[in-house]
């Protein structure tokens, strides 16, 4: 697509393709078919009811929800009017929620009080009552206590003037903040991102050029919580006018079934997800022909899963993005052949300030490594009250750091080498160890716990715990998933735990994860199976 209009906010692409072709489907979700003309509506009366409600430019609005079309409305009708909107993983448990509500103090929450099978209305009740922040609850579907319905909400906004509204969208800054997308360190618990309008524009705007349609259908079943499920997807679709098709509930199948009677045209997604599907037996006989780009990014994809893309026709690519940058940065080229698809990342966004550095800041020459850098106004704009966190983020002359190592290849593009930080992917999901060794730490029976990412043949990389309990203390395998469970959404509980009596430390009294890493190491050379004590299957 040639002729992607060039506008400053996320809601202006609404109401300029509201205006260009008002009957076409923005947004669908089985027999829910949202067209551009009905999404601004639903956009301009749930900012009429947030204006209602007191929220106002800087505002947190938090929501509670899975790949849905009112995430989209919510999402969309927040950014419009200046507030800055976030997302909970229907996977968080009451601890991560809490953490979300502390730490980004929103003023409003919106959820569902039920997804797929799971109540969360007295962690709703629980969450809201020890939060003051929280001055309103609207509740989405099933009513819950405490909350206004949909309906409720709604109609308070009817009493909001045209001209209050407009005054309000008119406030906003593309360097405003637009959405808090929560990512974390290897030292802690998560921390709020603010990426900014221009980022999810300018990256929607580069996708789209990147990767043309004409008429884009894309499957979306990410969840809005993840910049791949907001920034990477949704803002491509948003900003180029073609449709979002929702799969609220993942499964193999779902995904294909919808793919056939949709008739999708764009799916990314990590390569984990791909082995899944193509695992259904009835794979080889489902209908793809609609499909023009198979994509994919979060992980490397093997050379044999790349070969069986390209046999299903339409385009193939990746791209390398990350939480803080709001967008994808680098890109494949459209005859990218094998070895470039299953050895780089493509190659830098030319509109984009990108580097490879060394420890001093000097940006390196092709072929040495170097970190990957970043800067400009579409880079996040910190890490929410947290400033301390957003200096360490930065150099001295202002390049983002992204922890990546990557090298300049001589055909142009970058390859990544390795990571600073020990943050691992687990199916295209972020995992920060240190958050999930602190949930383990908390066992009363554990002194201590090291986690380190391992390669997996289904999820690219999962976690192996190590385990040291406090003495006279006892607990093993089965104990501890339970607990990590009930504590941390599914894909961080680490696939195997291994109970030491103690860990090995350096000189200065720190876990030597190194020494731990080198075992893990040695035991897959030695084509053994690691330590016993399983987690159980995701």
């Amino acid at each position: 697509m040639s002729d992607i209009p060039v506008l400053p906010r996320l809601g202006d692409y609404v109401r300029h393709w509201a205006a260009c072709r008002p009957g076409q489907e923005a947004a669908v979700l089985d027999d829910l078919r949202i067209t551009w003309g009905s999404l601004a509506e639903r956009v301009s009366a749930t900012s009429r009811a947030m204006l209602a409600a007191g929220v106002s430019a800087g505002d947190r609005v938090a929501m509670l929800t899975p790949p849905h079309p009112e995430f989209l409305v919510a999402m969309l009708a927040a950014t419009d009017i200046g507030a800055i909107w976030l997302g909970m993983h229907p996977r968080y448990r009451l601890p991560e929620m809490r953490h979300v509500v502390s730490d980004s103090q929103p003023r409003m929450l919106l959820a569902f009080p039920e997804i797929d099978g799971r109540d969360y209305r007295e962690e709703l009740e629980e969450l809201c009552a020890g939060h003051a922040c929280v001055e309103r609850t609207v509740c989405i579907g099933d009513p819950c206590a405490g909350g206004q319905t949909r309906a409720e909400f709604l109609d308070a906004g009817r009493t909001v003037s045209d001209a209050r509204l407009e005054r309000a969208r008119r406030a906003v800054s593309p360097e405003d903040t637009a959405v808090i997308i929560f990512t974390s360190g290897t030292t802690g618990t998560p921390k709020g991102a603010m990426i900014p309008h221009c980022a999810l524009v300018g990256g929607g705007r580069a996708q789209g050029e990147h990767w043309p349609s004409d008429r884009m259908r894309l499957l979306q079943n990410m969840p809005p919580n993840h910049i791949a499920g907001l920034g990477m997807s949704t803002a491509q679709a948003l900003v180029t006018g073609g449709t979002v098709v929702f799969v609220d509930r993942f499964s193999p199948r779902r995904v294909l079934d919808t793919i056939e009677r949709e008739r999708i045209t764009f799916f990314m997604h990590a390569p984990a997800i791909y082995h899944l599907i193509m695992s259904e037996p009835d794979f080889p006989n489902r209908d793809l022909s609609s499909m023009e780009y198979w994509l994919w990014a979060g992980s490397p994809a093997p050379a044999d899963l790349v070969r069986r893309l390209h046999g299903l026709g339409g385009r193939t690519g990746t791209a390398f993005g990350m939480t803080e940058l709001g967008t994808y940065a680098t890109f494949t080229d459209a005859d990218a052949g094998l070895e470039a698809l299953t050895g780089s990342i493509g190659r830098p966004e030319p509109r984009y300030d990108l580097r490879l550095a060394d420890a001093h800041g000097r940006e390196v020459p092709a072929g040495t490594e170097g970190e990957l850098q970043a800067r400009g106004a579409w880079v996040m704009n910190g890490y929410y009250n947290r400033p301390d966190a957003t200096r360490e983020a930065y150099t001295t002359d202002g390049w983002f750091r992204t922890g990546d190592i990557a090298v300049a290849r001589e055909d142009g593009n970058w390859s990544l080498v390795g990571r600073l930080k020990e943050m691992f992917k687990s199916g295209g999901f972020n995992v920060y160890p240190r958050e999930v060794e602190i949930v383990i730490e908390a066992h009363s029976a554990v002194a201590m716990a090291a986690v380190i990412g391992v390669p997996d043949p289904r999820w690219h990389e999962v976690g192996h715990a190590f385990v040291q309990v406090s003495p006279g203390a006892v607990v093993d395998a089965p104990a501890l998933d339970a607990w990590c469970r009930g504590r941390l959404a599914n894909y961080k509980v680490p696939k195997t735990f291994e109970v030491m009596e103690e860990l090995p430390r350096l000189p200065i009294g720190k876990i030597d994860k190194q020494a731990l890493g080198r075992e893990l190491a040695r035991r897959r050379d030695e084509g053994a199976r690691g330590a016993p004590g399983a987690g159980a299957p995701r």
